[in-house]
């Protein structure tokens, strides 16, 4: 599990005093106006920015995975390498990988930096699945999804045991 207790903005608090908690088979959904601290929780949630005040605990050996609303491909040579960079080399994550690509549309060989938006959108989406999770933090997974990349992710998301932690402007997720 993941949990955060504290204010995130050194303008105004965001969430002065609140808590937040996301465990295995949880299902929490973000909603407010753009600008109002949604990506900026999910940051602190993932540990990829510090809070002013407070604290982020994280279950010691939980696995975390955070998708950005902007990915970063630096480094990587191919989608493939780009997923499999967050598996730990089994063969079986390293199988699950070139699935999940499979099932997004993409062979593997694509080159990163040549991706469209929806491509590099279901690029990142498998790199978060691929290690299978103890929590998932989505910021705004459907961003560049066509109707049936939407309707895969819906599928793939509701056969996760993971804690699932999302930002969307898409009601019907």
């Amino acid at each position: 599990s993941v949990s955060f207790l504290g204010k995130i903005d050194n303008i105004a608090p965001l969430l002065a005093g609140a808590g937040l908690g996301v465990s295995a088979g949880d299902r929490i959904c973000l909603v407010g106006r753009n600008g109002s601290g949604k990506s900026t929780l999910l940051k602190v949630a993932a540990g990829s920015i510090q809070a002013d005040t407070g604290r982020r605990f994280a279950q010691s050996g939980a696995t975390i995975r955070y998708l950005p609303q902007e990915p970063d491909f630096a480094g990587a040579s191919t989608t493939l390498t780009y997923v499999a960079a967050v598996c730990d080399g089994a063969s079986a994550n390293h199988y699950r990988a070139t699935y999940l690509l499979g099932q997004l549309g993409l062979t593997g060989a694509e080159d990163p930096s040549m991706l469209s938006g929806g491509e590099a959108r279901r690029t990142a989406l498998a790199r978060v699945l691929a290690p299978e999770p103890d929590i998932l933090l989505l910021d705004e997974p459907t961003n560049h999804l066509d109707l049936p990349g939407i309707e895969w992710l819906e599928k793939e998301l509701s056969g996760l045991k993971s804690g699932l932690l999302l930002d969307s402007h898409d009601r019907r997720l």
